[in-house]
């Protein structure tokens, strides 16, 4: 599998160029009556939003009627093309409305509809959404916050986790958190999901958690264990990402709470502890119940001994932990020093069920370090690569027990792992090694074609292969091997990326393999 891109973070893969304006996407009303003459003249323009011009033709300096325009314009899309932004017009609608009260519809239709947008193949409408969802001249707050105010009462427990997740799987969507160019708008809409200090979304969590639980029990559906997982892992991601984003939410007293709920939802309701689902909601409620650890040492009130005329002479103070905690023994790459650490994650390091040593970057707290520019490499260090490689970690650790546990999950060909930024080759093999005394040791990985390629023609296959940004020269792979219930792993990066249909191997030489060579990391 390889990670998507760079291993960072902070480099996420949607985003290809400039926000693209054409008739239909950026709402030009309130811009006053100067019409952009580009948009006039081509029916695009390159500013979108930002353009302080209006992009609503009302009429044709050059005489020519809108309705020509708008004809000549609709002729250029494909119909799918027309279709997607009819679809998006009609949902664009429902925001330009304020939510009224019990319109249950409405809600249904809002975020149906929106998940239907960003499972879609255009991608200019799936950028356009969090954009208008966050405009200040629509109502897409509002009706997020009629949403995070919903009660449920008997009887309508199956409605409310209908809606809530389909709202979820909106805003934990990858076109929304693996897309830089939206991510101002997304960064928005998580600040008013959030609330003062979490006061909007945890109170929603967890009424949605109670519903959870009795529209599991209350149901008879096949799928009901499917929808609850599927719920579970949004839940998680998105107070993961609502911690990352709003960090006072953090402080919320009912955080502690909601992470014990979250928890004993799995277990009440007998999820399956060898799902992939299982492994992703564990890992993440760890994390999340290490921060709500943190917060609770972070304030506490020293026991009063009396008060006169009201007032008291007990301080508040803080109860940060003075024992200092050493980096040691949680695994076989768990060190003291770091020039003994290996950069990449040992399989030991994977598997281990510890919380990874994270130093504060606040000097007030302790260190084990005395010096300051030791304890400054230090910590930026084991930050940095924990950046890079924690939620790989999170990801193979996950996989690999719950294959050992239910070895047939490797047929699955909708197996996840979960909102970690990887792509899946399955039956992947080594298929040569050689020797360079310029490259060094080189191996030719083969592995199963994507599906969507395997009916394609060879000239399509290398079309597709040199515009994605699989499988880019440095890219990181691991090879995740299994034999019987015991499983091994290794680490490449891909050196030569070859789309040549002539050449043997190659990505696009055959119909249902293809080979990329790699070196051993």
């Amino acid at each position: 599998m390889a990670p998507r891109g760079e291993q960072n973070r902070n480099f996420r893969g949607d985003f290809h160029g400039e926000w693209k304006g054409n008739g239909g996407i950026v709402d030009g009303g309130g811009k006053g009556g100067s019409v952009c003459r580009y948009f006039q003249r081509t029916g695009k323009c390159s500013y979108g939003a930002r353009c302080r011009f209006s992009h609503e033709i009302t009429s044709s300096s050059n005489g020519e009627g809108p309705s020509q325009q708008s004809r000549e314009r609709s002729k250029e899309q494909r119909p799918e093309q027309r279709e997607a932004r009819a679809e998006y017009n009609s949902w664009k609608r429902l925001i330009k409305n304020s939510p009224r009260a019990n319109d249950i519809e409405t809600a249904r239709q809002l975020w149906n509809g929106a998940l239907a947008i960003l499972n879609g193949d255009d991608r200019e409408w799936k950028q356009m959404l969090p954009r208008d969802l966050d405009h200040e001249d629509n109502y897409g707050r509002q009706h997020i916050r009629t949403l995070l105010s919903m009660v449920a009462h008997n009887g309508g427990h199956r409605t409310f986790v209908d809606l809530a997740r389909s709202f979820l799987l909106v805003i934990t969507h990858p076109a929304l958190l693996d897309c830089l160019s939206v991510d101002t708008f997304v960064g928005g809409l998580y600040n008013f999901i959030s609330g003062s200090n979490g006061s909007r979304a945890i109170p929603f969590f967890q009424r949605l958690s109670t519903s959870l639980v009795e529209e599991h029990f209350e149901s008879a559906a096949s799928n009901s264990t499917t929808m609850l997982e599927e719920i579970l892992v949004a839940m998680s991601t998105v107070l993961l990402e609502l911690l990352k984003r709003e960090r006072r939410a953090m402080f919320h007293d009912d955080l502690p709470d909601l992470v014990e709920t979250m928890e004993n939802i799995t277990t009440i309701t007998g999820l399956d502890q060898n799902s992939v689902a299982f492994q992703v909601v564990t890992n993440t409620i760890r994390e999340l119940r290490g921060i709500a650890r943190a917060n609770g040492l972070l304030n506490h009130e020293v026991e009063e001994p009396g008060q006169v005329d009201g007032v008291s002479t007990a301080v508040v103070t803080s109860t940060y932990p003075r024992e200092i905690i050493l980096p040691r023994d949680r695994h076989d790459n768990d060190k003291l020093d770091i020039a003994e650490i290996k950069l990449l994650p040992t399989e030991d390091e994977i598997r281990s069920n510890h919380l990874e040593f994270l130093p504060s970057t606040d000097l007030n707290q302790p260190h084990f370090l005395s010096d300051p520019s030791a304890r400054h490499l230090d910590t930026h260090f084991r930050l940095l690569r924990h950046d890079v490689f924690g939620e790989l970690k999170e990801a193979l650790g996950g996989l690999m027990i719950a294959v050992e546990n239910e070895p047939m999950l490797l047929e699955n060909p909708k197996l996840s792992l979960g909102n970690i930024r990887v792509y899946p080759y399955p039956k992947a093999h080594l298929r040569y090694i050689a020797f360079d005394h310029r490259r060094g040791l080189e191996v030719q990985v083969s592995f199963t074609q994507p599906f969507p390629l395997r009916k394609k023609s060879a000239s399509d296959r290398r079309k597709w292969w040199e515009e994605s940004k699989r499988l880019e020269e440095g890219v990181l792979l691991c090879l995740l091997s299994f034999d019987g219930t015991k499983s091994s792993l290794l680490f490449f990066t891909v050196s030569d990326k070859c789309t040549d249909t002539k050449k043997e191997p190659s990505l696009t030489s055959h119909d249902f393999m293809g080979t990329i060579v790699a070196k051993l990391c």
